[in-house]
């Protein structure tokens, strides 16, 4: 698995498509799951590193986690790993 391939509904332009990286370490905790955000254009998610040991449905729960606190998870169209 290398990210999440996400699709919301946009009020302006229809759709909106991004890709959520999904990058392991071992430099890290193995059960810790870290975000980093991209600055421009947006304050948003761009990846997630995460240790040896977590699973897929975790970082899937995360990611949704994510979507509901910043109140995007009614617009969700599709989320599909890639």
């Amino acid at each position: 698995m290398k990210g999440f391939s996400i699709e919301l509904q946009c009020p302006d332009q229809g759709f909106e498509r991004y890709t959520v990286k999904v990058t392991r370490r071992f430099n890290i905790p193995s059960d810790e799951i870290k975000p980093c955000f991209r600055t421009r254009p947006a304050y948003e998610l761009s990846c997630v590193l995460v240790g040896r040991d977590v699973d897929e449905a975790r970082i899937q729960s995360y990611i949704i986690d994510y979507l509901r606190e910043r109140g995007l998870y009614e617009r969700l169209i599709r989320f599909k790993p890639v």
